[in-house]
C-alpha cells in the first residue's frame, strides 16, 4: 500500500497486486456519498473509474475505485508541454459538458451554491486566497457583488465536474483517459468548472498566459463573463468544497 495523500480532509492510498489496481479514499463520515454516486454515474458514461466499494461507519467513509491507466494532468510530463495541455484540458471539459444530463442523480447548481455561500458569509467565512484572486480585500464587497450578479443570472445547465483542476484529469499518451474526484459534480452551470479550470492553469503552470487559449479551445461563444465572475465569487464563500481552508474574519 502506498500513501498518495494524507490530510485532515481525506487520505488516499494506492493498492496494487496481480489481482487488482485500486485507490482507497478515506474521509470523515458523511463526506463521500455524493462522490460515490457521481463516480458510479459517470463511470457508466465512460469517463470515470468504476466504484468497487463504498461504505460508512461512525467515524469514516470509505471509497474504493479502480485505477484509471495514465497520469494526472499536472504531472511533469504534461506540464512540460503547456500549450498542448491547455488544449486537452479545454477539450476534455467540453466533452464532459456535452454529455446529456437528464438522468443525472445529483444537482449542484447556482441556487444550491448561493444558499451555501449566503450561510457561510453570515458565519464569517471566506476563502482568503480566492478573495484576493478575485481582486477583493473585503468580504463585504465580494458578497455584495455576488448577490448582484446572482440576481440576474440564468443558469446554463450541464453536468459539471465540480473540482475541475489539472490533477483531477487523467491523461494517457497525451489524451483524456478519465476524470477523478467528482464528489462536487452534478447538474450545474458550466461556468463553475470553467472558473476552476482557469484557476488551475494559472496555479499549476504558474502563468496567466494560457487563459485565452483555454477559452478559445473550449468555445468562447458560450462563456458569459458575468456568470464566470459569479462562480468565482460563489467559490469564495461556498463551504462545501475546500471548507477546511476558510478564514474566519
Amino acid at each position: 500500500m502506498t500513501v498518495v495523500k494524507k490530510t485532515a480532509r481525506s487520505s488516499v492510498y494506492h493498492m496494487k497486486n496481480q489481482s487488482y489496481d485500486v485507490f482507497l479514499k478515506v474521509t470523515p463520515k458523511e463526506q463521500m456519498q455524493r462522490e460515490a454516486i457521481m463516480t458510479s454515474y459517470l463511470h457508466h458514461k465512460g469517463i470515470c473509474p468504476s466504484v468497487i466499494h463504498y461504505s460508512s461507519n461512525d467515524n469514516n467513509d470509505y471509497l474504493i475505485t479502480e485505477r484509471i491507466p495514465g497520469s494526472h494532468a499536472a504531472s511533469d510530463e504534461y506540464i512540460a508541454h503547456p500549450e498542448h495541455l491547455c488544449d486537452v484540458f479545454a477539450e476534455s471539459l467540453l466533452h464532459l459538458h456535452q454529455i446529456p444530463h437528464t438522468d443525472c442523480p445529483v444537482t449542484n447548481g447556482l441556487e444550491e451554491m448561493f444558499i451555501r455561500a449566503e450561510l457561510n458569509y453570515r458565519e464569517g467565512k471566506a476563502e482568503k486566497s480566492l478573495l484576493h484572486y478575485m481582486g477583493y480585500t473585503s468580504r463585504e464587497s465580494a458578497y455584495k457583488d455576488m448577490v448582484s450578479l446572482y440576481k440576474y443570472a440564468e443558469e446554463d445547465k450541464v453536468i459539471i465536474h465540480g473540482d475541475y483542476c489539472l490533477p483531477n484529469l487523467i491523461l494517457q499518451d497525451n489524451k483524456r483517459n478519465g476524470f477523478i474526484d467528482v464528489g462536487y459534480g452534478g447538474i450545474g452551470d458550466r461556468h463553475y468548472d470553467i472558473f476552476w479550470a482557469l484557476w488551475s492553469l494559472q496555479f499549476n503552470l504558474k502563468s496567466a498566459d494560457y487563459a485565452n487559449r483555454f477559452v478559445k479551445a473550449y468555445g468562447e461563444h458560450v462563456i458569459d463573463q458575468n456568470r464566470l465572475r459569479l462562480c468565482g465569487l460563489l467559490s469564495v464563500f461556498n463551504g462545501f468544497r475546500g471548507q477546511d481552508y476558510y478564514i474566519q474574519n
